[in-house]
């Protein structure tokens, strides 16, 4: 695989990496990404598709290090704005030789800055490349004036990295009260870290200070491990003006000059800094998976714990339908004066006559009460799905808040701390639904002629709320003729089951009819768990995502 495509296989699949959880070293992972990212596309891919390309300079600083001002001495003329107000620089400004500009205008180099030219430039702002072609720079060499590396502002940060990134060699400035400052030494620990090809400039100095202050900052650069690094020194004006007077910047054009006319020079510069970049990207890219992987492992203890919540309602549900707690007074209450347990229990096992008599003369017109059944079973049972799937929200939230990436995950939703309003919407539809199943469990089941003659003498709906109730009376599988709730009520829904289809065939109806309810239970609690899902979803990338990272890395180290 040429190196040009496994540097874009490896660019590609850190874009795709998620590094979103703010655990761990993740905002410094992050950044690496990014950088890795932008450096791969806008220097590595455009730089080993052309070595024989312009050399590209970066002039990068702090607020206030006077690069506009540099720029402008450079030139000879004003041409990227100055003064108290910052950021000064808006949009960054690229000078080159017009025999150069078709290069920079071009696709290759930081692609996704667009370009902008002539008058229309000066005014420009945001992530764009203004492209400003003069006579006073020699072909060979570019500039680019960078946003201020610790601007108030995110995006001008983001953008001077993403330039200096780009850059074949650094020109970076600072000034003699703040080249101690920790930010500028963050950078320039980066050059070294990535081999990048370096000069310095420390610019405003006051008058006879020059060997001091230079001095200084030189022995800094080496403690550093930064040997060999030339350093400019620009010396304070005496009159205030946004343009140097030419020698005040003389030793700095002589090094562009110099670059732009030795091709061997500039040969050195980019090998430098193009192997440098080339030998950072394995270790680069190990924190930025190793960030991931962290990641990962933070989402996948979060998604299991929730997991294991909705896992737990739905065992007490299914605990709660085979005890008897839906048997409550009320659901009894109503079924006994259905049925008249009160007088049946008498005499239950001689007289299930009786009871179908009652439930004929039912069924013949006393549909209300009927009804009056179904609705408080309808009412208990909502409530008990409701109860569970409140409380497994509400311990997933708890659960999170503790766990690394959680609180940003639930991101202070309230909502998230109970059952959706599309849980609660739905498990009336639902219990509906089962109550339905019911009713064609008790049709199909009655096919022979005479329990379908008997069936329909009882009436469908009072088999089936007979059915609901041996259900809820279920105790370790055993039905409710083995076990009697409610002051017997169960047991005569057994008995009167039991004359229509016969023992086995109540057990086989009261297992489906379970089984059908703890379906549409799962479907409940699963569509509630989605919210949580949803939440971790896109917070970082799948495993797979790793996977490939490692692969790309694996391919570029093979061709190098």
């Amino acid at each position: 695989m040429p190196t040009i495509e496994a540097l874009q296989r490896l660019g590609s699949a850190l874009r795709s990496t998620g590094l979103e959880l703010r655990i761990g070293d993740a905002s410094d992972a992050l950044s690496t990404r990014d950088e890795l990212a932008h450096q791969i596309d806008d220097y590595l891919v455009p730089r080993f598709k052309r070595l024989d390309a312009p050399l590209l300079v970066v002039l990068g600083g702090s607020t206030g290090s006077g690069k506009s001002t540099i720029t402008n001495a450079l030139v000879g003329e004003e041409v990227s704005p100055s003064g108290v107000l910052r950021p000064t620089t808006r949009a960054p400004l690229l000078v080159c030789n017009p025999i150069d500009e078709p290069w920079f205008l071009g696709p290759d180099v930081l692609p996704e800055l667009a370009r902008v030219t002539g008058a229309q430039g000066a005014t420009s702002t945001g992530t764009v490349l203004r492209v400003l072609p003069t006579e006073e720079l020699k072909p060979g060499l570019a500039i680019i004036d960078a946003p201020d590396i610790d601007s108030v502002e995110e995006a001008n940060r983001e953008l001077a990295a993403q330039l200096l990134s780009a850059a074949d060699l650094w020109l970076f400035a600072t000034t003699a009260v703040r080249y101690a400052d920790a930010v500028p030494w963050d950078f320039l620990k980066q050059a070294k870290d990535r081999g990048t090809a370096l000069a310095c400039i420390v610019n405003r100095i006051p008058p006879g200070a020059t060997n001091e202050i230079v001095g200084h900052f030189t022995s800094m650069l080496i403690d550093a491990g930064l040997n060999d690094v030339q350093v400019f020194a620009v010396e304070e004006q005496a009159v205030d003006t946004t343009l140097l007077a030419p020698p005040a910047v003389a030793h700095i054009r002589e090094l562009l000059t110099d670059l732009a006319t030795n091709a061997q020079r500039r040969a050195d510069v980019v090998r430098q800094t193009l192997e440098g970049a080339m030998e950072s990207i394995p270790q680069r890219t190990k924190d930025v998976i190793a960030a991931a992987e962290q990641q990962n492992a933070a989402v996948t203890e979060l998604r299991a714990t929730m997991e294991d919540q909705y896992a737990g309602a739905y065992e007490r549900l299914d605990a709660d339908i085979r005890s008897g707690t839906m048997l409550r007074s009320e659901v009894l209450e109503r079924w006994q004066e259905l049925i008249g347990t009160a007088e049946l229990m008498r005499a239950v096992q001689s007289r299930i006559s009786m009871i179908r008599d009652r439930l004929t003369s039912f069924a013949k017109g006393q549909t209300g009460q009927t009804q009056e059944v179904q609705g408080e079973i309808t009412s208990t049972l909502e409530q008990l799905l409701i109860d569970h799937a409140d409380r497994a929200a509400a311990s997933t939230v708890t659960t999170w808040k503790g766990l690394p990436g959680g609180r940003q995950a639930l991101l202070d939703d309230r909502s998230l701390e109970q059952a959706s309003a599309d849980y609660r919407q739905r498990v009336r539809a639902e219990v509906e639904g089962w109550q339905s199943d019911i009713l064609n469990l008790v049709s199909e089941r009655g096919e022979g002629k005479r329990t379908t003659a008997r069936i329909l003498a009882l009436g469908v709906n009072s088999v089936g709320i007979a059915l609901m109730l041996v259900l809820f009376a279920q105790t370790g599988g055993l039905t409710g003729g083995e076990v009697a709730i409610g002051a017997g009520t169960a047991g005569v829904s057994q008995t009167l089951l039991t004359a229509l289809f016969g023992e086995q065939a109540v057990r086989e109806l009261a297992s489906d009819a379970r089984q059908l309810l703890l379906d549409r239970v799962n479907n409940l609690l699963q569509t509630d768990a989605d919210r949580f899902r949803q939440r971790l979803d896109g917070l970082v990338s799948e495993p797979e995502a790793v996977h490939e990272l490692e692969a790309a890395l694996a391919d570029l180290e093979q061709v190098r």
